[in-house]
């Protein structure tokens, strides 16, 4: 089967079940592990999907139900977010992009919780509208359909007003050498521009994006103040980043 073959089944399954695992695509498509998992994340380049921890989800099913599905809510997820959300101050200014952790660690605050969110990601920012305490600002810019965020010129002006507190970094890679990367280049330097206007940078990374390394690095890993996952500090996948000034939790 050609890749278009097998990309197209996938966007069909997708927009039948609206959420799927590369396990089930492998087992659909009688490829491996590896192949789908690559044709998934050039579907995401392109656009078509959202990669998540194990499979894969449709633009419009970027929710909490969707993650639920795909088993990892309960997990990986959860783990991050507790730890995520002992950073949280009550009145701080709170700068999140892109990403499915960052979507769900928003998703989850705490309702009690008085901060203001800054983002790109008009998605995270419709997940905080049942927050009554939560104040919400949507920076400009053009709407960028493939990473469903907010990018360009306009985006970088409006950040010129804001002097966040804490700001969460999605990215998609992070290597104790490399440092942190994402796929596309533009974005790559809007987030060095959000780590500029902000007091401490945090980044969330599930275990799947750890020691790899991605096509445009946004920073090293000693600019980071905080590196959560949901891992023991202690394990052996994050002893090559100890030694960094990054505090890992």
């Amino acid at each position: 089967m050609l890749k278009e073959e097998r990309q197209q089944l996938i966007l069909e399954k997708l927009g039948t079940d609206k959420k799927v695992t590369l396990v089930e695509l492998g087992q659909l498509l009688n490829v491996s592990y590896d192949s789908v998992r690559r044709d998934v994340i050039e579907l995401e380049d392109r656009g078509l999907l959202k990669k998540v921890h194990g499979g894969a989800i449709a633009n419009s099913y970027l929710s909490m139900k969707a993650s639920r599905g795909l088993g990892i809510a309960n997990n990986e997820f959860n783990i991050i977010t507790k730890k995520a959300q002992k950073l949280i101050e009550n009145h701080s200014i709170v700068l999140m992009d892109g990403g499915t952790t960052n979507f769900y660690i928003a998703e989850q605050l705490p309702k009690s919780l008085e901060i203001t969110v800054v983002t790109n990601n008009p998605h995270l920012a419709t997940a905080l509208a049942e927050h009554p305490k939560i104040e919400v600002i949507l920076l400009g810019g053009s709407f960028y359909k493939r990473y469903q965020i907010t990018l360009g010129s306009k985006t970088m002006q409006d950040l010129e007003h804001i002097n966040a507190d804490l700001y969460f970094m999605g990215i998609n890679s992070i290597h104790p050498q490399k440092g942190l990367a994402i796929r596309q280049y533009e974005e790559s330097l809007l987030k060095q521009k959000m780590m500029s206007v902000a007091k401490k940078t945090v980044s969330c990374v599930i275990e799947e994006k750890m020691n790899r390394v991605e096509n445009y690095k946004v920073c090293d890993v000693d600019d980071l103040d905080y590196l959560v996952t949901s891992l023991n500090p202690n394990e052996k996948i994050l002893q090559p980043f100890k030694g960094k000034s990054v505090e890992i939790l």
